[in-house]
């Protein structure tokens, strides 16, 4: 019997981001939902716990650390891995304090960033299908794509 793939909560205020995250990472395996702000990542987290949260530092209404207090007092929140990132300058010294395992800065490389997503997760995540830039990678030289 297959495992499930590994529940994402994408914690992000900029819509164009959020997006692109949650779309890449469901692409690259993961079940992901996402929110948009603290107090709805609190809200989601409780409708079904995450196994990983990606949480950007700077957010309205709730900021990251406000989250990551608030939801580290929580039964078994400790063991959910939070990463962290920011484009603020004081972003990666905001992660070390809400305890983040990783701390990323903005603008991700997206694949270094699912591959660091997957070693975390551990080895379930199996991509269902490749993406564009790694079909484009492995496809033999002289031959075309199918159109």
């Amino acid at each position: 019997m297959p495992e499930s793939p590994p529940r994402v909560l994408v914690v992000e205020d900029d819509d164009a981001t959020r997006v692109m995250l949650t779309e890449f990472l469901s692409e690259e395996g993961f079940a992901v939902s996402s929110a948009l702000d603290g107090a709805h990542a609190l809200r989601a987290a409780a409708a079904g716990m995450p196994d990983l949260i990606v949480l950007d530092i700077g957010l309205p209404i709730l900021d990251g650390t406000g989250f990551a207090r608030q939801w580290r007092e929580r039964p078994g929140a400790d063991a959910i891995p939070i990463v962290a990132v920011s484009g603020l300058p004081y972003g990666e010294q905001m992660a070390r304090e809400i305890g983040a395992i990783a701390f990323y800065r903005k603008p991700l490389d997206l694949p270094a960033f699912a591959q660091v997503l997957r070693e975390i997760a551990g080895p379930r995540v199996v991509r269902t299908e490749p993406t564009e830039e790694i079909a484009l990678r492995v496809e033999p030289a002289g031959e075309s794509a199918p159109g």
